[in-house]
């Protein structure tokens, strides 16, 4: 009996396949030269503050470069890992199905806003978003669920949880697409939204002293007025005693 080829539908093919990036070398890889970036980043910000609060401004501005330089290459390095997991993610999915495993929330954001343009665009009338179940997350915490979800809402986008698989969100994209721009960056946990402490302690010394230099500049002019005031006076005396 000759052999007969069987197409395999594209959505089978990418669960026969079962990536999973927990196990993956290259992508963990990728990941932990992220983190040590992000942890020198982490040291040379602490040693920055320090020698500003010796009054070493010339050393601390050079560490505080470095600790800059640091934090550029932890990025480049998770958007490599954020590239790099979600080609072997997606390589083999269907048309309507986009596969959000590995990603930081951030990362997995951009990439489905990107998508979701794309399928509207093709006239797509829905998506499937696979964000699994957090079982491989911090904790076993799901993170991607709730923030796919606070995407459609925020975007009036319609969703249900698939039927039999709570780790995939269907989007209806039938009502089309309006993004709101998300002024927040993603913020690794080793990286800091606030300025150093030395700096912000620099800003408000500044501040000080503009408002002493304020007070200063009133009273000088307060004395100003009260001279004129006494020459005033004293001439007036003199016209009357006349």
């Amino acid at each position: 009996m000759a052999a007969v080829d069987v197409e395999i539908p594209l959505g089978e093919r990418s669960l026969e396949r079962d990536y999973n990036h927990s196990v993956d070398t290259e992508y963990k890889h990728l990941r932990q030269l992220a983190d040590q970036e992000f942890k020198k980043r982490s040291s040379l910000a602490e040693q920055s503050k320090q020698a500003y609060e010796r009054g070493e401004k010339a050393e601390a501005k050079q560490l505080s470069d470095q600790s800059k330089e640091h934090a550029r290459k932890g990025d480049e390095y998770n958007q490599q890992a954020a590239a790099y997991v979600f080609r072997e993610n997606n390589t083999d999915s269907a048309d309507d199905e986009i596969d959000l495993h590995g990603l930081y929330v951030k990362e997995a954001q951009g990439y489905l806003d990107e998508r979701i343009r794309t399928a509207i665009n093709s006239n797509q009338s829905h998506i499937k978003v696979i964000v699994g179940k957090g079982i491989h997350s911090e904790d076993h915490i799901a993170k991607l669920k709730p923030a796919v979800v606070e995407m459609c809402e925020k975007n009036n986008l319609q969703y249900h949880i698939e039927e039999g698989n709570a780790g995939v969100v269907v989007v209806d994209l039938k009502g089309g697409y309006s993004p709101q721009q998300q002024q927040q960056q993603q913020q690794h946990p080793y990286q800091q939204q606030q300025q150093p402490q030395y700096q912000q302690q620099h800003q408000q010394q500044q501040q000080q002293g503009g408002y002493h230099q304020q007070q200063q500049q009133q009273q000088q002019s307060d004395e100003t007025v009260d001279l004129i005031i006494n020459i005033l006076t004293c001439c007036l005396k003199k016209c009357f005693s006349k």
